[in-house]
């Protein structure tokens, strides 16, 4: 037998890997920002924790940081379910909360944000920076009723419409068991896996593991801290349980919005920064883009954040009746504006057409009325 030539004399094969994207933003990351002094070993900007007992090894079994991350991880389900970590960072000396945040964006990935200091979010602008960013829920708690009495700092930070810092009412003799309940608050609620099959949650009448009801709480105070928009923990008919306000917005439809507003920029993303050739800037193309988006959308479904219903705002857009119907099957309708509509200078630039998408959120049951008709 003569030589054996390479087949590449008649194919070549050649394989292309595929390009890389981003993961989506983890809201279950909790950022625990201390004035607790860290060990002499702990020589970064943060740390990064999955239990309890490694926090303490770092700032002390007895520190504040030690116990608000046991009560974080005390919750059953916590952050770890929803693949989030506990990251603490001490302050720097002379250093606001607002000024810490800015700092520590750059540096880590975070959503739920905490303190062990006794800080104003108002006056120091932590709450004002937050509400302007996609993927950061502020949390604030205080043991002093001045602060959901009308005019106090809950109520003023319910009329600033700063609906992404969470008020939390503990009306307790100190500072330290507010602050626990907070840890326990967040611990339980960045828990939520929105892979999972109705898996989102609402925090009204959720158990906090570890955590005691409010001591002092009257019926009138609750009301308060109800007008006010800060959620509590107290006893009710014996049971103690998280008591939630909508005055600024419930904690859920705040945590899934962020949720689903991150995960559609990924989405969009990864759309363009995976395909190893382009996206054509036809109907085709939008049709791709509008896919990718779908998939979050139908996961926000499956998770129990969206649900069929009826379209109530006045305001529509694209195709009305596709609008109505979409939402009342699915929940959900996506729509870009025809690409031969398309500005010429948005063509020249290559940007996509624009997407609209409406959702229809599926809410949660909190509370009910009974009639009894009795035939005698």
């Amino acid at each position: 037998m003569g030589n054996v030539l390479d087949i590449s004399n008649v194919i070549n094969v050649s394989v292309a890997s595929a390009p890389q994207g981003i993961g989506e933003p983890n809201i279950n990351n909790a950022l625990l920002i201390t004035s607790d002094a860290p060990a002499e070993s702990f020589t970064e900007a943060f740390g990064i924790y999955a239990s309890a007992s490694a926090v303490a090894a770092d700032f002390g079994s007895s520190s504040l940081t030690a116990r608000m991350a046991e009560a974080i991880f005390a919750q059953q389900p916590n952050i770890l379910a929803g693949n989030g970590k506990l990251i603490i960072a001490p302050l720097i000396e002379g250093e606001g909360l607002a000024a810490a945040i800015v700092r520590l964006k750059s540096l880590v990935s975070f959503c739920a944000i905490m303190t062990t200091t006794a800080s104003d979010v108002l006056t120091d602008g932590a709450a004002a920076y937050v509400q302007a960013q996609n993927n950061m829920i502020l949390y604030t708690v205080s043991n002093n009723a001045e602060d959901i009495a009308v005019g106090g700092n809950f109520d003023l930070i319910r009329q600033a419409g700063f609906t992404k810092t969470r008020c939390l009412s503990y009306l307790s003799a100190t500072t330290t068991e507010a602050k626990l309940f907070m840890a326990a608050y967040v611990g339980r609620a960045h828990s939520v896996n929105f892979s999972g099959d109705n898996t989102t949650i609402t925090m009204h009448l959720k158990d906090l593991a570890g955590i005691l009801p409010d001591p002092t709480m009257t019926q009138t105070q609750l009301t308060l801290a109800q007008n006010a928009g800060a959620d509590t923990y107290v006893n009710i008919a014996g049971v103690s349980k998280v008591f939630t306000s909508g005055k600024n917005e419930y904690w859920d439809a705040v945590y899934n919005l962020t949720w689903l507003v991150l995960a559609l920029q990924t989405a969009g993303f990864n759309t363009f920064a995976q395909t190893s050739t382009k996206i054509t800037q036809t109907e085709n193309g939008a049709d791709i883009l509008k896919g990718n988006l779908r998939k979050i959308l139908e996961q926000g479904a499956t998770s129990g954040y969206l649900a069929a219903g009826t379209w109530t705002r006045s305001d529509t857009f694209g195709n009305q009746e596709a609008l109505l119907r979409n939402i009342s099957e699915y929940g959900y309708y996506i729509y870009t504006q025809p690409i031969n509509q398309q500005p010429a200078a948005d063509r020249d630039e290559r940007i996509a057409p624009l997407v609209q998408i409406a959702v229809k959120a599926a809410g949660a049951m909190h509370k009910g009325n009974i009639m009894i008709y009795v035939n005698a």
